[in-house]
C-alpha cells in the first residue's frame, strides 16, 4: 500500500522588514505519525511562540487541531522573519489542510496576531503592510478589524474581522462590504506656545520665521532662562500642516512602532520630537535588535529638539552628520539593511558654558576657560558647519519681563502660519519650473543653486567673499546660499539681492575659537 499524501493548503501573508511591507507565503503540510507542530522559514521566538497561541485559539473556537504531524513552512526561507502577524494566516492554513473549513478563492492574503480565546488583534507596521497590499492581486484580504482605517486611507479593499470564526465566516460566506471611507484633518489645532509670548527677542523671532520658512537647521545659544526651549516650542505652531504624501511617510514610520490611534491617523500636525540628553545611539538614528527607527526618522518633516546640546553623548551627536545631508539613514541588522527616512528640522540649544553665565555674569560664572573650551568642544564643528542659522538669545529687559508675564497675547501663530505657506508654495514652483524634485530651500541638495535661486554673478561674488572672510566651508557656502534664497522669498523678491545676502551672513556667523559666543 503506497504511503499516503499530505494534505497541503496555503496561505498569504505581509509582513515587516524595517519599515517595508513584505508578501510571504504559509504553506501548511499535515502528514500521517506522531502528533507534532512544527514551524519553520528563519523565524524568530515570536513565530515559534505562535504554535502554542494557534493551538488554544483553534481548541477554544470549537475546531479541532489536528492529532498528527503538522508542519507549517514559511517562506521565503532565506529571510529572517519576525512579529505575531503569523498566527492568523497559520491557522487558516491548518484549518483548510485539515478539511475543516473550504474557501473558493484562489488566493487568500491574511494577518494578525491570536489570543488565546481566538480574538484578531492589530500589530504595528500597518501602513507599510498596507502599501505592500496595493502591489498584490489577492482575491481576498483579511486583517484586524483595528486596522480597517488604515486601509480607508489607502483605499486598499479589505476584510476587517474581530476573532478567528468571524475570519472562518468571511472565507466561508463572503460578500461584499460597504468600504470604510477616512480622511485627513485639514485644519492645524491651535499652537500649543504662541510665537506672541516671545516677548523681548525680535532677533530670536525673525530667525524662527525664517528657519521655518526653508525649513533650515537652527541653533539658540544664550544663558538659561532666555526663552531657548520656548523658542524650539514655538516653531511647530508656525509650520504649516502635513500634506497627504508627508502623512503616509510619517504613519509609516509610527506604525512600524505600535499600533495607531485614530488622532495619529487623523492629525495633519508635524511631529514635534524633544529629545532628552540621555538619548543613546540606537533610540537617536534607529536600531536595536529588530533594526526600529529612531528619532530622526519620527521627526520626519517635522522639528528634533536637542536641548543642552553639549551634554549629549558626542558619538550620538555625530551619528547625526549624514542624515543631515542626504535624509535617510541606513541601519544594518541581521545581515539586512534597512533605511530609514531622516528629513527633518534639526533645533538645537546651548548654553555659552556649564553653568550658563559666562556672558551675561562672568562675575558669577564658576567655569575656568578650560572647563568652557571642554564643554562647548563636546559639539564637534562638523555638526555646527551644518546648522543654518545660528541665533544668540540675550537676557531681556525689565519691560520686556513685564511683558512676559502679562496674559495680553495674541495669536500671531496662525498668520505666520499661512504667511509660512505662501512661501514653501513659492518654493515648490520655483523647483518645478527647474524640473527638480519639489524641495523647501533648506532641503535642496542641487548643485546649480546660482541659477535655481536666481543669484546674480555680483551677487554670486558678494557671497563667495563673504565667506571667504567669515571662513566658511564650502558646505558653508552653500547654506548661506540657501538661507539668502529664504530671506528673498519672505520679502517677495524674484531673485536674491545683496541686502538678503548681507542678512542671512548675520545669522551664519559661527561661533569663535576662543570664546565660543557670537561676535
Amino acid at each position: 500500500m503506497g504511503q499516503q499524501r499530505p494534505k497541503n493548503a496555503k496561505v498569504m501573508t505581509v509582513y515587516l522588514q524595517g519599515l517595508e511591507g513584505l508578501v510571504a507565503e504559509v504553506e501548511a503540510s499535515i502528514f500521517q505519525g506522531l502528533p507534532s507542530f512544527e514551524v519553520v522559514g528563519l523565524g524568530d521566538s515570536s513565530i515559534r511562540e505562535a504554535k502554542e497561541r494557534v493551538r488554544a485559539s483553534i481548541r477554544y473556537c470549537g475546531y479541532t487541531f489536528p492529532n498528527q504531524r503538522v508542519l507549517v513552512n514559511i517562506s521565503p526561507a532565506y529571510l529572517h522573519k519576525s512579529g505575531s502577524s503569523f498566527d492568523l494566516p497559520i491557522a487558516l492554513a491548518i484549518l483548510l489542510a485539515s478539511g475543516q473549513i473550504q474557501c473558493s478563492f484562489n488566493r487568500i492574503i491574511a494577518y494578525g496576531e491570536l489570543s488565546l480565546t481566538g480574538e484578531v488583534k492589530p500589530v504595528p507596521g500597518s501602513i507599510s503592510r498596507m502599501l505592500a497590499l496595493e502591489k498584490t492581486e489577492g482575491d481576498l484580504i483579511i486583517i484586524p478589524d483595528k486596522d480597517c482605517q488604515e486601509a480607508s486611507l489607502l483605499s486598499v479593499d479589505v476584510e476587517g474581522v474581530e476573532s478567528l470564526p468571524d475570519a472562518i465566516g468571511r472565507l466561508e460566506n463572503w460578500f461584499p462590504r460597504e468600504m470604510l471611507t477616512m480622511s485627513f484633518q485639514s485644519e492645524l489645532p491651535e499652537p500649543k506656545v504662541d510665537i506672541s509670548c516671545l516677548r523681548g527677542q525680535p532677533c530670536a523671532e525673525r530667525a524662527i520665521v525664517i528657519a521655518a520658512a526653508g525649513f533650515h537647521n537652527l541653533l539658540f545659544s544664550g544663558s538659561p532662562g532666555t526663552g531657548k526651549s520656548l523658542s524650539a516650542q514655538i516653531i511647530q505652531g508656525i509650520l504649516p500642516p502635513l500634506t497627504v504624501k508627508e502623512k503616509i511617510e510619517l504613519l509609516r514610520v509610527e506604525s512600524s512602532l505600535s499600533v495607531l490611534n485614530s488622532y495619529d491617523l487623523c492629525s495633519c500636525e508635524r511631529p514635534f520630537r524633544y529629545v532628552h540628553h540621555t538619548c543613546t545611539p540606537a533610540a537617536m538614528v534607529g536600531g536595536g535588535r529588530s533594526a526600529l527607527p529612531g528619532e530622526i526618522s519620527r521627526a520626519l518633516h517635522g522639528v528634533l529638539f536637542l536641548d543642552e546640546l553639549p551634554e549629549f553623548s558626542p558619538q550620538v551627536l555625530d551619528l547625526l552628520r549624514v542624515p543631515l545631508e542626504t535624509g535617510e539613514v541606513e541601519i544594518s541588522r541581521n545581515s539586512v539593511s534597512n533605511t530609514f527616512p531622516a528629513k527633518f528640522m534639526l533645533v538645537a540649544a546651548m548654553n555659552p558654558c556649564r553653568c550658563g553665565k559666562c556672558i551675561e555674569s562672568p562675575m558669577e560664572c564658576t567655569c575656568t576657560p578650560t572647563m568652557i573650551r571642554r564643554y562647548q568642544g563636546k559639539v564637534s564643528g562638523a555638526l555646527l558647519d551644518r546648522m543654518d542659522i545660528y541665533c544668540y538669545m540675550p537676557r531681556i529687559s525689565e519691560d520686556a519681563m513685564v511683558e512676559a508675564i502679562r496674559s495680553d497675547f495674541g495669536l500671531a501663530s496662525k498668520e505666520w502660519r499661512k504667511r509660512i505657506e505662501e512661501v514653501w508654495q513659492t518654493q515648490y514652483r520655483r523647483c518645478e519650473e527647474m524640473g527638480i524634485e519639489p524641495v523647501r530651500n533648506g532641503e535642496c541638495r542641487e548643485q546649480n543653486l546660482t541659477e535655481i535661486f536666481r543669484l546674480g554673478s555680483k551677487e554670486c561674488e558678494y557671497a563667495a567673499m563673504a565667506a571667504n572672510r567669515m571662513n566658511l566651508s564650502v558646505r558653508g557656502l552653500r547654506r548661506l546660499v540657501r538661507l539668502s534664497r529664504t530671506i528673498a522669498d519672505l520679502d517677495g523678491s524674484l531673485d536674491v539681492k545683496s541686502e538678503h545676502i548681507t542678512e542671512a551672513m548675520t545669522y551664519r556667523i559661527p561661533i569663535t575659537k576662543e570664546e565660543r559666543v557670537r561676535v
